[in-house]
């Protein structure tokens, strides 16, 4: 019998006052009792929802065989547990609900009691605790009927005890740094405030007090993210990857605050600037060969993104999940459709993408084919996506502009990333494994000039990034350069002299998108002194031939770009490989630098362009 209470729920920092009839019954997380059956029936109507659907009730029956997990922290991390305990709870939970098969919910249950006896979550990396309480919250809400008396009693207390109490007192060690998400306009502050109110719900009708405390503040402290993140047209400043990070929590924080309070709750945080516009950004980012433009520490790599299913459901947009069909099939055809399915996610992807109405909510059977091949997105780290359209061959240009002392920024302003045919002739080298790093005692997240992010490491600085900068001279990290942009044109500008202050008094960079050619025109002036400049590509192609002021660029398969400098002085051409500074960094295999070094006179003005052409073999 389900059971009916009207509570009255002050959104601290929302601005008003909602009154809402919740049904306290199980599950009440995300897909509410009684929505299998038309969940079920939406899955069966689209070819790609149900293959998605099959493969993971089978990954679900791996899940089954797996060793249980270890309470193992890497560096300060914990991380890729928590990460796994949520996928496995997840996929054992949703194969139960859509099947009726008990060794999923038995497992799920063996996989939660196991969890629940480590000593802790680790608290003091905070998105660790997020993920496991996300993860226990999920299997109690959801198998609620299944599990036992004692079962349920232990997995409450885990909750309590190692996700909800440690949200307000900060658990073992320095409270104050536990806790420091709490004011930080990033994805930690997302996810951890997303995965406490996911657990303060389902756990809502045992601990009423503590879940109330954590859910009012986790409404108010979570705008501070939305607020920095979004605005004002969903670009968001730290890259691909830590969008869908963060904004996936921050998705089941509105979904499960909405399922359980009602859409009046949710209103403020659907309506704050770029939020649902951000879907389109991510979008945007993804290349025609299904690679990310992965500025900042992001790679290139990329899965299928449940996010964007979710965003479909506010603001309708069929071209928006274009590209996702792209990657289904994709992933599907190769050996990397494993680890998509292993995407811990998913199936949320099913749930907002199929939905529980009478018809699936996103056709990925037919999907809409996009027209915008023009994209200028402005905020904290501004960027230009310019395409020919969005099938395998087309043509791919973005540039990036922006501040280096950003969350996970780079010295990456004035960088562009330039894709052909498959081939990256301009790319971005990415972010290296944190805890690699951490073991070797390098704290990369200081990002003071001084710091060994940009003078150890090899990928952070400038020198790695297919930009501009007077030799030896590294980006300042506190100047904001915005961006202009024309879209009839295809064009896009920055101006970042700021970066380099001593050495320049000006310095615009203006990428185009021409046919298939890529521009990069320089305007530099010099200061009081002579000053050597460097154009850096980084690239894939591996030989470099010159005659006069023409080069030819050619990669491993023999694919060949033409390269014309003009300039109005000399300069010299050098493709050099991209090594790593360090042993514990990740090699860069297969990745060279390409550098025109040119210098301009004290108080003098060089204009230099570089035309990129791919060539038709």
């Amino acid at each position: 019998m389900k059971k009916f209470v009207v509570i009255l729920f002050a959104l601290i920092g929302a601005g008003f006052i909602s009154a809402a009839q919740s049904d306290l019954s199980h599950p009440r997380l995300f897909l509410r009792s009684g929505e299998e059956k038309a969940l079920l029936a939406n899955i069966r109507k689209d070819t790609i929802w149900h293959e998605m659907h099959n493969e993971i009730i089978k990954e679900a029956e791996v899940i089954c065989g797996l060793d249980m997990l270890k309470r193992k922290i890497v560096g300060p991390r914990m991380h890729a547990i928590s990460c796994e305990a949520l996928r496995r709870v997840l996929f054992l939970s949703y194969s139960y609900r859509m099947t009726g098969r008990k060794e999923f919910a038995a497992r799920a249950e063996k996989e939660m009691l196991h969890l629940s006896g480590f000593v802790d979550y680790n608290p003091s990396h905070f998105l660790d605790v997020s993920e496991m309480g996300v993860a226990l919250s999920i299997g109690y809400d959801w198998l609620y009927d299944y599990l036992a008396p004692e079962s349920r009693s232990t997995i409450l207390r885990a909750i309590q005890e190692k996700v909800l109490t440690p949200g307000i007192t900060g658990g073992e060690g320095d409270p104050g740094y536990n806790l420091r998400w709490l004011e930080l306009a990033n994805n930690w502050n997302q996810v951890c405030n997303g995965g406490l109110t996911v657990a303060s719900i389902a756990t809502y009708t045992e601990n009423q007090e503590l879940s109330e405390t954590i859910i009012r503040r986790s409404c108010e402290k979570i705008l501070i993210p939305m607020e920095w993140e979004y605005a004002p047209m969903g670009c968001f400043p730290e890259g691909f990857g830590y969008w869908a990070f963060g904004t996936q929590f921050n998705i089941l924080f509105v979904d499960a605050m909405e399922k359980f309070f009602g859409p009046e709750s949710v209103v403020k945080y659907k309506e704050m600037p770029g939020f649902i516009e951000s879907g389109n950004y991510s979008q945007q980012l993804i290349t025609p060969s299904l690679r990310t433009f992965g500025y900042s520490d992001n790679s290139t790599r990329i899965y299928l993104e449940p996010a964007v299913m979710w965003f479909n459901t506010v603001k309708p947009d069929p071209a928006m999940y274009y590209m996702q069909r792209r990657l289904f099939y994709k992933f599907q055809k190769s050996a990397s459709y494993v680890k998509t399915i292993k995407n811990r996610l998913i199936p949320f992807m099913l749930i907002w993408g199929a939905g529980t109405g009478d018809n699936p909510v996103v056709n990925l059977d037919n999907p809409e084919y996009p027209t915008q091949n023009y994209y200028l997105g402005q905020g904290k780290n501004d960027i230009c996506v310019m395409r020919s359209g969005w099938t395998k061959d087309d043509v791919y240009l973005g540039f990036k502009a922006g501040r280096v002392r950003s969350p996970h920024g780079h010295m990456d302003v004035g960088s562009f990333y330039y894709e052909v045919d498959s081939v990256r002739w301009s790319l971005d080298l990415g972010s290296d494994d944190y805890g690699k790093i951490a073991l070797a005692k390098v704290n990369m997240f200081d990002m003071t000039p001084s710091s060994p992010r940009w003078n150890v490491l090899t990928k952070y600085n400038n020198f790695a990034h297919s930009t501009t900068y007077p030799e030896g001279v590294r980006q300042q990290t506190k100047p904001t350069c915005t961006m202009t942009g024309d879209r009839e044109k295809m064009t896009a500008s920055t101006s970042f002299a700021s970066l380099y202050p001593k050495q320049l008094d000006s310095l615009v960079r203006t990428v185009t998108l021409k046919g298939r050619s890529a521009v990069i025109e320089d305007f530099v002036m010099a200061g009081k002194s002579e000053v050597e400049m460097v154009w850096n590509m980084t690239t894939e192609g591996s030989s470099l031939k010159r005659k006069g002021r023409k080069l030819t660029l050619t990669n491993p398969e023999g694919k060949v770009l033409d390269i014309n400098v003009k300039t109005q002085t000399p300069f010299r051409a050098e493709l050099v490989p991209a090594k790593r500074n360090n042993d514990f960094e990740g090699e860069n295999k297969g990745i060279y630098w390409l550098r025109i070094i040119y210098y301009v006179p004290a108080n003098c003005s060089e204009k230099i362009t570089v035309t990129l052409t791919p060539r038709k073999l």
